[in-house]
């Protein structure tokens, strides 16, 4: 099955956005009521992921109940990317093999789970690139999430360094 053009966008984030192609929005568009709770069994950083950022998104009307699957996998893909920048600062970016020295494997991990989580940064207007063309109304104040969602990993990483972990 092939798709034509680019993926549709959310109806909320085009309303934030000003709708820049000035085509009819879907005002028949789906508009779950299904309410926002985290999912059971987070870790630690997912969890704190999620508290952090999942109440502001849901006051966006950008995540509903129904996204919290998609919103979790990001959390842990977060998560996933934090522990392999622990080890990778700890273990260095080489490792002794039988064939001689190579790229430590923590670093595909840290590349992949970041490519992933930056997908889906961007499915929910967070990404630096996609927050440009985001226009927030009056009500609703200019948020600066993707900023704070690359330092958060920024403060992790020095915390660790702080304490010695």
């Amino acid at each position: 099955m092939s798709s034509r053009g680019p993926k549709p966008k959310p109806i909320e984030l085009k309303k934030i956005q000003g709708n820049p192609g000035h085509r009819p929005l879907n005002l028949s568009q789906p508009k779950p009521k299904v309410p926002v709770k985290r999912p059971r069994g987070m870790g630690g950083l997912q969890k704190k992921f999620w508290n952090e950022y999942a109440p502001e998104l849901e006051r966006l009307q950008i995540l509903t109940g129904v996204d919290s699957a998609a919103f979790r996998l990001m959390a842990d893909h977060f998560a996933i990317a934090v522990q392999a920048v622990r080890e990778l600062q700890a273990e260095g970016l080489t490792v002794e093999a039988k064939e001689g020295i190579k790229k430590n494997p923590l670093a595909q991990i840290f590349k992949d789970n970041s490519l992933a989580f930056k997908a889906f940064a961007s499915e929910f207007g967070l990404t630096p690139s996609s927050r440009t063309r985001l226009k927030m109304p009056a009500e609703l104040e200019q948020l600066s999430l993707a900023e704070q969602l690359f330092q958060a990993v920024v403060e992790v990483v020095d915390a660790d360094a702080d304490t010695g972990d």
